[in-house]
């Protein structure tokens, strides 16, 4: 179910790459869609190295590594 807290985190996990502060910012959001069992732990663990990494794409990472990132790529179809 998505409610008003869960599009507000969904703008946080898609922060802006590079800006200051936005690889905590989309590593705290993906934690709340992971506690919420709708985040893989693999996913979370791409957000969690990069939340130190401003300017590296957790996506981009996920990707990389071969993680299904579907939900999270296209707004959570």
């Amino acid at each position: 179910m998505q409610n008003s807290e869960h599009e507000h985190q969904r703008k946080l996990l898609l922060a802006k790459v590079g800006e200051p502060g936005s690889g905590s910012t989309r590593y705290a959001a993906a934690m709340f869609f992971y506690q919420a069992n709708m985040m893989s732990p693999e996913l979370l663990e791409i957000y969690r190295r990069c939340s130190k990494f401003d300017a590296e794409d957790p996506i981009d990472l996920a990707k990389y590594e071969g993680i299904d990132v579907s939900a999270f790529a296209f707004g959570f179809t």
